[in-house]
């Protein structure tokens, strides 16, 4: 076995690390709503969302993967390039995550892509603009919407259950049936959040084995089933072992007021319509960039805005703000080290 096969198995080891490290940063996007409202408990919460993961990045499809494999022209990539991108996203994953900031997976994935192909080629060849163009737009209006339909379900919901007009009763018509709405939407989550996180490290193992193992037959145009497999069974695993910290900050922190199943069910249900729509589409969005700004958008019609936390709400923002640039630097940083030691 030869030194660029070892580093090519290296790099497969290292997405499906990130995939792990992935499924435990965006834990929260599933099961902050239900743990804080008590709708579930957090064992039962987490070990149901590792479960729907799973079943999310085995069954919908590979669309949002194939989209990955075209953002870096084909001609262009190396094993260097993804072993720098997956450096630089698993480091900025793991340092917002002990921060407890819900920044985006998807994010770094793309910053540190965008990142690495630059620093190998120059500003025409690096990337494909068309592709990445694509990408940004999605991960610009998905938020935007996000925020939109968690105001607008928790309205509707709020008309159903009635918390709003009787706070903490347990006379409401509907107490139930809004608990179990809330975590079918949860489920939603989580299923919808495999269906598209899965993918992305899909994409990148593609890379690696059509550009280092195409004489077995891989190409970047298919997905095999085993890399399916093996990635959605990495994102379960690692949303299994949960994120703490980011689940506190999604669950608690981004409204002054305790979230209601009406709120939890809006924002979760609006995050998985969208999340499941970009699936189909092939576009990789941010699960936590989307259910962060669906919970703020929730909270307007529950308690009003003037309750939303401005302080964790500008947290938030600066780390969406910052990834893109942050993975970027990271990535090429990576692949200039890499390139030094790799010919020395």
């Amino acid at each position: 076995m030869n030194l660029d096969t070892v580093v090519a198995i290296f790099a497969i080891a290292l997405a499906l690390a990130f995939d792990f490290v992935n499924g435990f940063h965006d834990t929260a996007n599933a099961v902050a709503t239900v743990i804080y409202t008590k709708a579930l408990k957090p064992g039962v919460a987490i070990v149901m969302s590792g479960i729907l993961n799973f079943l999310g990045a085995v069954l919908v499809g590979t669309a949002v993967a194939l989209v990955i494999t075209k953002i870096i022209p084909a001609e262009t990539i190396t094993l260097t390039i993804v072993i720098s991108v997956l450096l630089a996203a698993v480091l900025w994953n793991l340092l917002t995550w002990w921060y407890g900031l819900p920044v985006s997976s998807s994010h770094c994935l793309i910053g540190a892509l965008t990142g690495a192909g630059l620093a190998a080629n120059d500003i025409h060849h690096g990337v494909s603009w068309h592709e990445l163009s694509k990408v940004g737009i999605a991960l610009l209006v998905s938020p935007v919407v996000g925020f939109i339909g968690g105001a607008v379900l928790t309205w509707l919901a709020l008309q159903l259950s009635q918390e709003k007009q009787n706070p903490g009763s347990r006379n409401q018509p509907h107490p139930r049936i809004m608990r179990w709405l809330h975590i079918l939407s949860s489920a939603s989550v989580s299923f919808s959040h495999g269906s598209n996180d899965g993918q992305k490290t899909m994409g990148i193992i593609t890379l690696v084995l059509a550009t280092h193992f195409a004489t077995y037959g891989y190409t970047m145009d298919k997905v095999p089933y085993w890399v399916v497999a093996a990635a959605a069974l990495a994102i379960a695993m690692g949303t299994i072992i949960g994120g703490w910290r980011v689940i506190r900050t999604v669950g608690t922190k981004i409204s002054r007021e305790r979230l209601s199943h009406s709120q939890g069910f809006g924002a979760s249900m609006s995050t998985a319509m969208i999340i499941l729509f970009a699936s189909h589409l092939g576009a990789p969005i941010s699960t936590t960039h989307t259910l962060s700004s669906a919970v703020a958008g929730g909270t307007i019609p529950v308690h009003g805005a003037d309750k939303l936390n401005p302080k964790t709400l500008n947290l938030i923002l600066l780390a969406w703000v910052l990834t893109l640039p942050v993975t970027a630097l990271f990535a090429g940083l990576c692949y200039f080290v890499l390139r030094l030691i790799w010919h020395s």
